[in-house]
């Protein structure tokens, strides 16, 4: 904090960008003392300099219901956990919020594949600061939460429930390794759609990333409906079968908020980063981003196409290091030959 500090005052210092949360935005415009609550109100910063900033907040996945085999239930279970325990959830992006249909019959299979899933990882600890103060909070607020793997580091919060008035899981960035179910009404994929986007943007705090997963069955059969829920989520970057951290990855794709926040309310931040081709940011809404929703070769059978059984950044990829470290060789110095050797880790994983 004390370097930051500095480096943000410094009179060679004309512009900032910052990662992290709100907090830390508030405390570089407005300061930390007693007269801080009082700058904003008067929209008098300590810090006027030229600011853009990618905050974190609660990030929803929100899943479609439709004819799910079982295959597609293993592989979206792991899907899920992986947009949550990426990092032991220490992303900005990770998913915190997992948003089901109450009436799916596939709602409960989803949730004992990802309960399986969380109870086979190798153990990583929530080694950032403050980690062990916000997951006792989740504990707090909920009793009934389940603890999976090992020392019990891996929290669910099965049924979050939205009528009971603040919840910890829904007002705050957790920024570790804990997960909500949020369950709501609808009988079919419009009702339910119609449903998950008015939560996500109404009751969620922070407009980073949101993560849409939609069989292609139920994309062709309800498109307008799916095309409406794209369309309506007011988050800087929205995946449709990926994970929106993929937007951060890519480098070429906008990342940041979504339009609107200011300085006074800063939510998830203004501005965007990374955006190779330069687009101007008054002309940026929001980056949508398109994967299969199975992998090979079950993707060919539902109209999903794709190259490889598992993606190398699953959590439960078995040669994800292996097969990252050979996409780098080859992006550093490519090389035809050495593509039989990255195809045959990803192959593996």
């Amino acid at each position: 904090a004390a370097e930051g500090a500095h480096l943000a005052a410094h009179e060679g210092v004309d512009g900032i960008h910052v990662t992290g949360s709100e907090r830390t935005h508030d405390a570089i415009v407005w300061g930390t003392d007693e007269e801080a609550e009082e700058r904003r109100r008067a929209d008098k910063p300590l810090n006027a300099k030229p600011f853009s900033s990618e905050l974190g907040g609660v990030s929803p996945c929100v899943v479609t219901p439709g004819p799910w085999s079982a295959a597609d239930f293993r592989f979206q279970a792991e899907h899920i956990v992986t947009s949550k325990m990426n990092n032991s959830g220490h992303n900005c992006v990770a998913s915190q919020i997992l948003v089901l249909p109450r009436d799916w019959d596939g709602t409960e299979r989803l949730l004992n594949e990802i309960r399986r899933i969380l109870r086979e990882l190798p153990a990583r600890t929530d080694y950032y600061p403050g980690a062990d103060r916000r997951l006792a909070a989740v504990r707090a607020a909920h009793p009934e939460a389940e603890a999976h793997g090992d020392g019990d580091c891996r929290i669910l919060v099965p049924d979050v429930t939205v009528a009971d008035g603040p919840d910890t899981m829904l007002t705050d960035e957790v920024f570790g390794s804990a997960l909500g179910v949020v369950r709501l009404p609808g009988d079919t994929p419009e009702a339910f759609l119609a449903e998950a986007v008015a939560f996500a943007n109404d009751r969620l705090p922070g407009t980073l990333g949101a993560t849409l997963l939609v069989h292609p069955r139920t994309e062709r059969a309800h498109r307008a409906a799916v095309d409406a829920a794209v369309a309506g989520l007011r988050y800087g970057t929205v995946g449709v079968n990926c994970w929106s951290a993929i937007g951060f990855l890519l480098g070429y794709t906008p990342w940041g908020a979504y339009p609107g926040h200011t300085r006074r309310s800063i939510g998830s931040g203004v501005g965007f980063v990374h955006n190779a081709f330069m687009l101007a940011d008054a002309d940026i809404e929001k980056t949508v981003l398109r994967a299969p929703f199975a992998p090979a070769p079950r993707g060919l059978l539902g109209g999903s196409p794709s190259l490889s059984p598992r993606p190398p950044y699953f959590v439960t990829n078995r040669t994800g290091a292996t097969t990252l470290e050979r996409v780098t060789r080859f992006t550093t110095a490519p090389a035809l030959t050495k593509l039989p050797a990255v195809f045959a880790s990803a192959l593996r994983g």
